[in-house]
């Protein structure tokens, strides 16, 4: 991991070299970029820092040796990215230290590493800076610092956190014993609360229940009403029906009688129709027999009362169908009597007198 850590860095620096010779600008070599790098960097030697002073025989002997590759390589490529001017390389260190990733012990290790390699290792001499300068030499002294410094920011981290626990405990503490406080004087308000509701709802609950009570006997007794009302409506309407019923049957009584007696008067007509029609002839007097004519209109146009005997021979009650008659012009003293019965057998008493 820390290898490709550092060859991420290496490639960072190295790309930032062919923008950049003397008296170019540092801000093209991608400081950002190398600054985001540098602080996975430096969380790779921060372990290493800590198995050196905290962990085995075996890793404590390891961690220099990785810690050294990483660094040369770093140094190397800050020396060669800068030509070996060391004005050019503290402006450049400077620049990417200054970034915001780069905070707290991170800025403070990017500061010592440029310190290290600007203001120690480097000469004025541009060449004998990229010939002659050893980064093992450089990283060898700035692993000291940085363990050193390690070890400094984990006491003050550790002594930081117990007066922050301290302090943390004493505040919840105090917080603990506010809230019992609190808790107890919240207790006995909501006591109290809770007996005046008490006593607030009892007397609610007997308002409503009595108010209650008056609201079902005053709608027992509308109902009632209602109900009586609707009883005497129904005897009403059952009295209207029963006296239309009996209105009815007697008119169907009534309806019944008088087909009765149109029966009869239809089966009266048909007998004294068959009693003419059996009769011998009755001779005619002179003034039957010259009225010839006039039974023909009598018999064409018979008068109102004739057209309604008619009527109710031929269509009684009942159902009853009178069978037809037929004038014959040989029989005129039969004709005579069909049309006009009455003046017949009137004439005839008279002769006979």
């Amino acid at each position: 991991m820390a290898n490709q850590v550092v060859a991420l860095l290496l490639l960072a620096l190295t790309g930032a070299n062919a923008a950049v010779l003397r008296g170019g600008d540092s801000d093209s070599m991608r400081p950002e970029m190398v600054a985001n790098t540098l602080a996975k960097v430096e969380e790779e030697w921060r372990k290493e820092a800590a198995v050196f002073t905290e962990g085995s025989k075996s890793g404590a002997s390891g961690a220099p040796d990785a810690f050294a590759h990483s660094c040369a390589t770093v140094v190397s490529a800050v020396i060669q990215g800068s030509g070996g001017d060391r004005d050019v390389a503290k402006e450049y260190m400077n620049n990417v230290c200054g970034q915001k990733v780069l905070s707290g012990w991170h800025k403070q290790r990017c500061a010592s590493l440029a310190s290290r390699i600007t203001e120690h290792a480097m000469l004025a001499d541009n060449y004998a800076n990229r010939q002659n300068l050893l980064p093992s030499k450089v990283c060898t002294s700035f692993w000291s610092v940085f363990v050193e410094a390690e070890r400094t920011r984990e006491a003050d981290e550790a002594k930081e956190k117990a007066e922050h626990e301290k302090v943390v405990a004493e505040q919840e503490k105090k917080a603990a014993e506010a809230a019992a406080e609190e808790k107890k004087i919240a207790d006995a308000a909501a006591k109290v609360e809770a007996e005046r509701r008490a006593k607030v709802k009892a007397a609610r609950d007997q308002e409503a229940t009595e108010l209650k009570a008056k609201q079902d006997a005053a709608e027992a007794k509308v109902r009632a009403a209602e109900s009586a009302a609707r009883l005497a409506m129904k005897k009403a309407e059952a009295e209207q029906v029963q006296r239309e019923a009996q209105k009815k049957m007697k008119e169907a009584e009534a309806a019944e009688q008088e087909h009765k007696a149109r029966q009869e008067e239809h089966e009266k007509a048909q007998e004294q129709l068959k009693n003419a029609v059996k009769s011998k002839p009755v001779e005619a007097p002179k003034e039957v027999a010259e009225a010839p004519k006039v039974a023909e209109k009598e018999i064409a146009a018979p008068k109102p009362a004739a057209k309604e005997v008619a009527a109710a021979v031929a269509k009684p009650a009942g159902k009853v169908e009178a069978a037809p008659v037929k004038a014959d012009a040989k029989k005129p003293a039969v004709v005579v009597a069909v049309a006009a019965p009455a003046k017949v057998e009137a004439k005839a008493d008279t002769k006979k007198k």
